[in-house]
This record gives C-alpha cells, structure tokens and sequence, in this order.
C-alpha cells in the first residue's frame, strides 16, 4: 500500500527514514558471514576491510558471493521501499537521500565503530532504484575492466566513474530535475575513489593482487 504523507508527517519523515536506511546501511554482512561461517574478525585478517573483496580473499568466493549479494540488497530496500511505500519518484530529494545515507552507513557504520567498507556493492544496490540504465551499463564495465586487467580495484573504480557518466548522457535535464541524483551519481564515484587510496598507492608500487590471488590487500 502507498503512503501519501501530509507536510508536517513528511519533515518527520525526512528525518527518520534516512536515519533508518543509515543504520540498514551499517549492517555489516561481512563481518557477521565471517564470524558466523568462518568464526574469523574479519577486520583482523587480509586488509581489514568489512567487504565482500576481502572476505572472498579470506574464506573463498562462496562466502563472498553472498556478502556482495546482502550488501547490495542492503543499498537496494531502504530506496526502493522510500519510493514505494512513500509514493515518491526516485528523482524525489528523500529517496536520494535514502540512498546516500544507506551508502555512508556501508562506509561509515555505527556498529563497527564507523570502520565499514568500500561503497561499491551498496551503491549498485541504491542505483538499481535510481538509475537502472546507467547502473547496468556501469556493471558491464566492470566486467569487461576486470576481465582485462583482473584488478577488482581497478574495475571497480572504472564502473563507478562510467555510472557518473553514463548518468550525465543519459538523463534529459541532469542539471534540473536531476540534479540532485546527479549529484550523488558524481559523490558515489569520488567516495569510491577516495576508500581505495590503498589500493591504488599498491598499484602504483605493482604491489596490488589479482583477481583470485591470496593476498593482504583488499
């Protein structure tokens, strides 16, 4: 059933549904599938980082398939239940900040004392919502990137920079209508740029691993 707030429910809503897609956000799928599975803190192991790269390093890829899995879903409902349940557009100011907030808990999580992971997977759960297109045409590639250079960070960063772009060509008044999911579409990139200083510094130095490789990098 579709909700139609009222002005003074809305400014409350505003407040609390990207509140609660913060704390879904911060649900750190990482680290619980390590702890449960694996009886591992996975902050203390390969890198560090609460991902599913990392947890996939550690354990195998059947434990990070899954992590990828949850922590897209985990950007995907607090937007898609923001549009549905709120009757909002994803153009709408709340919805975007639903999902941004559902990011920056990824990132930022309050139950791991703000220490999270890299925003690649929860973004590509948010965008499923906002930007569909662009967001499928960002995962090819990715694939394509990491089928190449079999460097997770490299296509990582290669799919978030070809989200902005493909955003900008693709939306008919990305400076108007648009322009807060163009905001954000231009913020996921360069916060995905910024959590992978490591990574790139490794690549610079011919230090970062490959794909399927058993390292300490993420």
């Amino acid at each position: 059933m579709t909700l139609i707030l009222d002005e003074k429910p809305m400014t409350l809503t505003f407040i609390l549904a990207p509140l609660l897609s913060y704390l879904i956000g911060s649900i750190p799928f990482a680290f619980i599938v390590a702890r449960v599975f694996g009886g591992l803190d996975i902050t203390q192991h390969g890198s560090g980082n609460v991902g599913a790269t990392n947890v996939s390093r550690v354990m195998g890829w059947r434990y990070g398939v899954p992590v990828f899995l949850l922590d897209t879903v985990k950007g995907f409902l607090p937007v898609y239940l923001a549009s549905t349940q709120l009757g909002l557009s994803p153009e709408q100011p709340l919805v975007i900040l639903c999902g941004a907030t559902a990011i920056l808990g990824h990132t930022f999580p309050v139950y791991l004392r703000f220490k999270g992971g890299k925003a690649a997977a929860t973004s590509v759960g948010v965008f499923m919502v906002l930007a569909p297109l662009p967001i499928l045409g960002a995962l090819m590639v990715w694939c394509i990137v990491l089928f190449v250079s079999k460097y997770v960070s490299v296509a990582t960063i290669s799919g978030s920079v070809a989200l902005f772009s493909l955003f900008l060509y693709s939306n008919p008044d990305p400076f108007g209508d648009g322009r807060y999911l163009l905001a954000v579409s231009f913020a996921m990139p360069l916060l995905i740029i910024i959590r992978h200083k490591e990574n790139i510094k490794r690549l610079m130095a011919g230090t970062e691993p490959k794909l399927g490789q058993k390292s300490t990098a993420s």
